[in-house]
């Protein structure tokens, strides 16, 4: 067993042993009020006082990161206060003298002990989890560096020692190692926006899981984690608030200093009881034992649900897998894939498509042209072993309202970005396709030309005078509104050049990165429309990338025409901000002459775009 699933074990194991001690406290109460019945009122005058000390203690216990540590010293010494009434008070009773010999509490002190010694297991792994994890990778770089000089940077690290765990929820899934690739991808896309969190991501996963971490006060070595790590604390927060917490934790207060456990002081503290419950047997010390079981089942119901819910995202990534490698899909199949799809998927925009679809057939044709491409790539990858790929996706397009967020063209973290290479309302030719397809066309050699020869406006008055030197990013753009695209297919070409996908070498690309170049060429269905938004293009390739290891840039190489003469007709100023548009019956173009490295590419480009 590695170390990482001795870890996860641990964990489990921790949370069996708070909802064992639960039990003991309830048991204790049942007890109590049991000898209450028996008990002389006058016996009975106490204070439960020494129970909310308790409590407090288990409170100072709660590892978080929100607070910085602030409150610890407070909630402690209030509960170490209380306390220490509890034990300047000698209640000699029925009652307290069963307390001090109960069986009951001596199996919750026992418990507690061995809470203890798994708090230290689980400590103790981790940090053993993370040496050997730094072993490995300094291998790995004095490999790759052939001897020379490397360090490993403690946010790798950090990202390793979490798939490590990630893993072994995995394997306790049932699920294999090669089935979770996604966890190779990085958590962070750069300093500003490093917890960037895609429609539907891992990265929810991971945040969950480290929340259980920040739990037990296990710690990241580097500065992104300990981000991560505040995320996952206030998620676990939030969730630990919701079930209504009673004691010194209600409203889910977090504080840094260690791991929840309760203290077992009752024999001391418990010396005084208040005024017995008028016309019931439930003394205030009884209700307040109660509570604090009941808080514990509490806490460990989130811990095991928030793990658990990491194994069943699992599962239904293996069912979206098994839908994705399988082109004989039952209906019932295809209905469960788009559900989970929806179950995961956050963005309004994607969600309200797949609320309105009834039949994806198209849909499913986009997942199996996906599918066939990562198979090829399957076999080009012993040549390059490089898990970065740009995809050039070829189409006839347009925009059309209502604008949206750029951010629905990256619903899920493998692909890295979407590049637009025209300005709005204006559409390609052959040429700047080309240019687009190999990766050799550049911002300064685009040339912008009239397609209207009965347009007053010459050439030169067709070029935008809001022009940005760089292509326009969907990652960048973010939040910022864009239209609506839509891609429709190509017509196969006459010479019949495309024969299925063509990998390329840009000139100016990352040595040993593949250029696929995608026709959007899939075979008619009657009765269907072929036309899609560019979103759900982009959901297909998404999906199909995350359950493998592949991340993409896509570039997409289509014109983006007003759909009618009427459509975002008072959109041009917004559009000039987000990057830049241009006036009707204009085309971009670049010199001819340039690059005609790939000849066969260039005569199906002009089949496609210059009729």
């Amino acid at each position: 067993m590695s170390t990482a699933d001795q870890l996860l074990e641990q964990m489990y194991s921790w949370i069996d042993q708070r909802e064992q001690c639960a039990e003991k406290l309830k048991k204790l109460a049942r007890e109590l009020e049991s000898l209450r019945k028996k008990c002389n009122a006058s016996e009975c005058v106490g204070s439960s006082v020494a129970v909310v000390g308790s409590a407090c203690l288990i409170g100072a216990g709660v590892a978080t990161l929100l607070t910085g540590g602030a409150a610890a010293p407070f909630l402690g010494l209030l509960g170490g206060a209380y306390t220490g009434v509890g034990v300047g008070i000698s209640v000699i009773t029925k009652i307290t003298e069963h307390l001090s010999s109960s069986s009951t509490m001596k199996d919750a002190e026992k418990i507690e002990r061995k809470s203890s010694e798994i708090t230290k297991n689980i400590q103790d792994l981790f940090e053993q989890l993370k040496t050997e994890t730094q072993l490995k990778k300094e291998m790995q770089l004095k490999t790759e560096t052939q001897g020379r000089s490397y360090s490993v940077d403690p946010n790798d690290l950090d990202q390793e020692v979490t798939n490590e765990i990630l893993i072994a929820i995995a394997r306790r899934s049932g699920l294999q190692l090669h089935n979770v690739h996604m966890f190779k991808q990085p958590f962070f896309f750069n300093e500003g926006d490093m917890l960037h969190n895609p429609s539907f991501s891992h990265l929810s996963i991971t945040v969950g899981l480290v929340g259980v971490l920040a739990f037990f006060t296990l710690k990241p070595k580097g500065k992104k984690f300990e981000l991560l790590f505040v995320k996952g604390g206030q998620q676990l927060a939030k969730e630990v608030s919701k079930t209504g917490l009673k004691t010194a934790l209600k409203g889910g207060a977090m504080v840094a200093g260690g791991v929840i456990g309760l203290a077992f002081a009752l024999p001391e503290a418990i010396d005084q009881w208040k005024e017995a419950v008028k016309n019931n047997h439930v003394t205030e010390a009884s209700q307040s034992l109660r509570d604090t079981a009941d808080d514990l089942q509490r806490i460990s119901r989130t811990l095991r649900k928030q793990l658990d819910e990491i194994q069943q995202t699992f599962r239904d990534f293996e069912e979206l897998k098994c839908c994705i490698e399988n082109s004989d899909r039952s209906s019932k199949q295809k209905e469960n894939f788009i559900k989970t799809v929806k179950k995961y998927c956050d963005n309004q925009v994607i969600l309200g498509w797949l609320n309105k679809v009834y039949d994806t057939e198209v849909f499913f044709k986009l997942v199996d042209l996906f599918y066939l491409l990562k198979q090829e790539l399957d076999k080009k990858k012993k040549k390059t072993d490089r898990e970065e790929i740009d995809i050039i996706f070829v189409a006839h397009g347009s925009i059309e309202e209502p604008l949206m967020s750029a951010s629905s063209l990256l619903p899920l973290s493998t692909i890295e970005d979407v590049v637009l290479y025209s300005p709005w309302n204006c559409a390609i030719d052959s040429c700047s396709a080309y240019g687009i397809a190999t990766g050799n066309l550049e911002p300064e050699q685009r040339v912008f030309l009239c397609t209207n020869n009965k347009c007053p406006t010459p050439h030169d008055g067709h070029r935008p005078t809001k022009l940005p030197h760089c292509w326009n990013s969907m990652k960048n753009a973010g939040a910022r509104m864009i239209p609506n695209i839509l891609v429709s297919p190509l017509r196969k070409p006459e010479d019949k050049a495309w024969k299925g996908f063509l990998f390329l070498q840009g000139k100016y690309g990352e040595p040993g990165r593949n250029r696929v170049v995608i026709p959007y060429m899939l075979p008619r269905v009657f009765g269907y429309s072929m036309t899609f938004p560019l979103y759900v293009v982009t959901l297909a390739l998404s999906l199909v990338l995350f359950i493998f290891p592949f991340k993409a840039t896509f570039h997409l190489a289509a014109c983006l025409g007003r759909s009618s003469p009427t459509t975002l007709s008072e959109q041009g100023e917004s559009l000039n901000q987000q990057y830049s548009c241009t006036i009707d019956d204009t085309a971009m173009t670049c010199p001819e002459g340039m690059f005609y490295e790939h000849p066969e590419l260039y005569r199906a480009l002009r089949a496609v775009f210059d009729r």
